[in-house]
């Protein structure tokens, strides 16, 4: 059993982006938390004030978003499986971050699903401000669905290796589940900076790919002279891929992913979803 954690604003972009997570599970039993937070940091005096006389400032703050909650909830369950979905709808008045990850350890989340842009993170280029957040100071699988895509039940994946990344074991066997669960074939680019051994790092690369997946289900490509990112921006991405999976060794893969790319180019080209599995 899965336990996944949904993030929403209740903006439009967050609820597509929970409605494909849902259906990407239908076949798979899981308990869904569905997490609200109301970022303390975002609170003046001002808000303070509105809160009625009976009430604590912390339900005064987050009252009406409990009904919003509530709603949502409901509304999801028509797009899930009711047999093997349950839902537990969580609102906080806490920092992002910190909301987020004591969900993560109270619940022993396995998969956080977002989406990119929600309606109050429109200043940010890239993917929203609490996105961002999620993919540098988050250490969990996470995954991340455009503004506006709707799902189709995905067939190929795409699995991009930086220069220094390394798919181990655990990685692969949770990517050769999802490949089970969906039917689907998977394309590994690995993205190769110099010349320095480069024969090396292919053949320990589908040594254990070999190891673990069925040779039929993948294809194994070298990029040179490209940098990680440019798979964000579709110069280095088939066009049948329907989901983008990235190893996030934690330390330095923000930076890595994110550090010299054109956000503005990803912002407008980004077209299928993300996956980032962490180990």
């Amino acid at each position: 059993m899965k336990n996944i954690l949904l993030l929403t604003d209740f903006s439009q972009n967050s609820i597509n982006a929970m409605v494909y997570t849902l259906k990407l599970y239908s076949n798979e039993l899981c308990d869904f938390y569905v997490l609200n937070v109301q970022d303390s940091l975002s609170y003046t005096s001002d808000d303070l004030m509105l809160g009625k006389a009976n009430e604590s400032i912390y339900e005064s703050l987050i009252s009406d978003n409990k009904m919003k909650l509530k709603g949502l909830v409901n509304q999801l369950k028509h797009h899930s499986n009711d047999r093997l979905h349950q839902f537990k709808p969580l609102i906080d008045y806490d920092v992002f971050i910190d909301a987020i990850k004591q969900v993560i350890e109270k619940y022993n989340i396995n998969l956080i699903s977002m989406g990119t842009n929600g309606a109050s993170n429109l200043k940010e280029s890239l993917f929203g401000s609490n996105a961002l957040k999620v993919l540098r100071y988050i250490d969990c699988n996470t995954l991340v669905i455009p503004d506006g895509y709707e799902y189709k039940p995905p067939k190929k994946l795409l699995l991009a290796l930086d220069n220094d990344d390394y798919a181990d074991h655990i990685t692969v066997r949770e990517i050769i589940e999802l490949l089970d669960k969906l039917g689907a074939n998977i394309e590994i680019r690995r993205f190769i900076s110099s010349e320095e051994d480069v024969k090396h790092k292919i053949n320990s690369d589908k040594h254990l790919l070999l190891e673990l997946i069925d040779e039929n289900r993948f294809t194994y490509h070298i990029i040179k002279d490209e940098s990680l990112s440019s798979i964000l921006i579709n110069s280095t991405k088939p066009e049948d891929t329907d989901i983008i999976t990235l190893v996030g060794q934690f330390r330095g893969f923000f930076d890595r992913l994110f550090g010299k790319a054109d956000k503005t180019k990803i912002s407008k080209n980004l077209d299928c979803p993300l996956m980032i599995f962490h180990h």
